[in-house]
């Protein structure tokens, strides 16, 4: 089963519910630091719950992109790595566009260029896309930043 992530809208609708980081500044980091995974939003609430202190909840949510045992554990979690194949073709993306934008048809291309199989490629990215690793901007794609630096804290 795969959790869909946050975008800045439903995370908005998300802290107000829980009545949990209360300005836009805040609302904005735990964003930017969480990149909407249910997995990290469920870690902000707890650490919230525990230290009643937003601030320090984004600080320590900060540190998860320097702290490469996390960082992996976090990357792990997403199943970007449960399969060889999806793992690859996560790499070769990376590889190819790191934090630059890129269309459906540029990703598939990219895997093919990896594995040399183009059904194999779209089977791939399509899963990739099932795992919410993609950002979108209108017809654009960029790798989801958050899990991208997790993933390249581990090489």
């Amino acid at each position: 089963m795969v959790l869909r992530r946050h975008d800045h809208r439903s995370l908005r609708g998300w802290a107000q519910c829980i009545n949990m980081f209360d300005t836009e500044d805040r609302l904005d980091r735990l964003h930017e630091l969480t990149g909407g995974w249910p997995l990290l939003v469920d870690r902000a609430h707890r650490l919230h719950k525990e230290l009643d202190d937003p601030d320090e909840v984004l600080r320590r949510l900060a540190d998860l992109r320097a702290d490469r045992a996390e960082a992996r554990a976090f990357a792990e979690a997403t199943g970007v790595y449960a399969d060889p194949l999806p793992a690859a073709g996560y790499r070769s993306l990376n590889d190819e566009f790191k934090d630059g934008l890129f269309d459906l048809e540029g990703a598939v291309t990219a895997v093919v260029l990896k594995i040399d199989d183009e059904d194999e490629a779209e089977w791939i990215v399509d899963r990739l896309d099932a795992l919410h690793v993609f950002g979108r901007e209108d017809t654009q794609l960029r790798l989801e930043p958050v899990l991208r630096e997790c993933v390249a804290l581990n090489g």
